[in-house]
């Protein structure tokens, strides 16, 4: 995983000012570590809902205005580890569309929040913390890769890669009941024409032409947006 550091769409400093003082030490250590982080990424997935300010245990750590729908972190930020209830709501109001209960995030582990429709072309929502492990990188003549299907309206894709078919039959948000689609599979570096397509059929949805995939590095991929206006994007892991 690259480590050189890009910058959050909106404002990352807030998200680590902010957290770095409103944490605790990691339970079950024996003393508190003196400059612990986790790593942190969040990502507004939910097309028909409205911008949203997120808090970390009452605290908004997210700029005026809000995380609008499509706007996710280009790097993860970093934060005290601790126990955080996030709240998502309403840019500007005390409006809550949803709540991760209170939950460990440890020194040193990643992780990304999403906010998502739960059903095709409505606004309701839920969140999701997923656990980023990246303990399968250990190759670094290989790139890795993983693929999410954020969009609520495609309820079956298949994604190719270069032309050839990689995975089959991916639904929304599918990473939460198999967990094993979290994980990131190695591929030969190279540049792919990156492409989603309707499952088990020749209808392409969209495209991403081409996109090179270097050694050393690790890629989320992932198709977002409603089915009038669907994009994917191969995002490369830094922090």
């Amino acid at each position: 995983m690259r480590n050189n550091v890009q910058h959050f769409i909106w404002s990352s400093i807030l998200l680590v000012f902010v957290l770095a003082s409103a944490g605790c030490a990691k339970t079950n250590s024996s003393s508190n570590v003196t400059g612990a982080v986790c790593y942190i990424s969040l990502m507004n997935m939910a097309p028909y809902s409205s911008a949203v300010d997120i808090s970390f245990n009452g605290t908004i750590v997210t700029e005026s205005g809000g995380i609008k729908a499509g706007v996710y972190s280009t790097t993860y930020g970093s934060a005290k580890p601790g126990s955080y209830t996030v709240d998502f709501k309403v840019a500007g109001t005390d409006s809550l569309l949803y709540e991760i209960p209170a939950m460990m995030y440890d020194t040193n582990a990643f992780y990304t929040l999403i906010l998502y429709n739960t059903a095709p072309k409505s606004p309701a929502v839920a969140a999701a913390r997923i656990t980023d492990d990246y303990s399968s990188v250990t190759q670094t003549n290989y790139a890795y890769y993983r693929f999410f299907n954020l969009s609520p309206d495609e309820a079956n894709v298949d994604l190719y890669l270069g032309g050839t078919v990689e995975q089959t039959n991916r639904t929304p948000m599918d990473m939460l009941s198999n967990q094993t689609f979290d994980g990131f599979q190695p591929i030969n570096p190279g540049t792919y024409n990156i492409s989603v397509y309707n499952a088990n059929t020749d209808t392409v949805l969209s495209s991403l032409n081409p996109d090179q995939l270097t050694p050393g590095t690790v890629y989320t991929v992932f198709l977002a947006g409603p089915s009038s206006n669907l994009t994917i994007t191969s995002l490369a892991a830094t922090y």
